[in-house]
């Protein structure tokens, strides 16, 4: 069974997260007191803590059923669609437009990820912010396995068995840009030498450049685009 990527009884909290997680990443780049379209919101785990703590207005849509009823009491609103059906964004449209769309590991998870993302730009303003996490599969470790012989799948994590695509950096970026996001930022979600980077970039209270290969030390990649 695949382990659940929220938790179905817990609302994300800072306070206990790990800052370089791609989660705590994520929150600190939604504007406060936006309007947000999230993709694949599960059990509304980041759509309860944008509603609380940052004053949004969050339309989530998932597919689990039992997530959608917990996600309902977290969102604006909650709806159970396909992302892959070729209507599944139009539940959204009565709350268009949106200064923000959210798409947090999940289009990895779709057969067609060109298509909602074609789709979700008619329901953005001008000049909204999308903001894609994939995960990585060219992470160093995935990099070793693989001269080694193994590419092994498991129940969560980059090679997630669920996950129907695979993304390195620049795959990721083709996806976005294919679609007509402009991307103007990528961060890293990772460990170890990742995290150093990052520590070092709080320290000195300014961004520091990208490490040479951004795609070696993550596992999740965190795109900020514009339309």
């Amino acid at each position: 069974m695949t382990a659940p990527k929220y938790h179905l009884d817990d609302i994300f909290d800072p306070a206990r997260a790990h800052p370089d997680d791609a989660h705590s990443l994520l929150m600190r780049l939604i504007p406060p007191r936006s309007r947000v379209l999230e993709l694949g919101c599960a059990s509304g785990y980041l759509s309860g803590y944008m509603e609380r703590a940052l004053g949004c207005q969050v339309v989530g849509l998932e597919f689990d059923p039992a997530a959608v009823q917990i996600a309902a009491a977290r969102c604006s609103a909650a709806y159970q669609v396909d992302l892959d059906a070729p209507d599944a964004l139009d539940v959204a449209r009565a709350g268009a437009p949106y200064d923000v769309l959210l798409a947090a590991a999940v289009l990895e998870h779709l057969k067609y990820p060109e298509r909602v993302l074609r789709q979700a730009r008619a329901l953005l303003k001008p000049g909204a912010r999308a903001i894609v996490s994939l995960p990585n599969v060219a992470h160093w470790r995935l990099r070793l396995a693989l001269l080694a012989g193994r590419f092994d799948y498991t129940d969560y994590g980059v090679m997630d068995r669920t996950h129907l695509r695979l993304y390195t950096v620049k795959t990721s970026r083709e996806l976005l840009e294919a679609e007509g996001y402009r991307v103007e930022q990528l961060l890293i979600a990772g460990s170890g030498v990742q995290n150093v980077f990052n520590a070092l970039a709080r320290r000195l209270a300014r961004p520091l450049p990208p490490p040479l290969l951004p795609g070696l030390f993550g596992y999740e990649l965190i795109f900020v685009a514009t339309l």
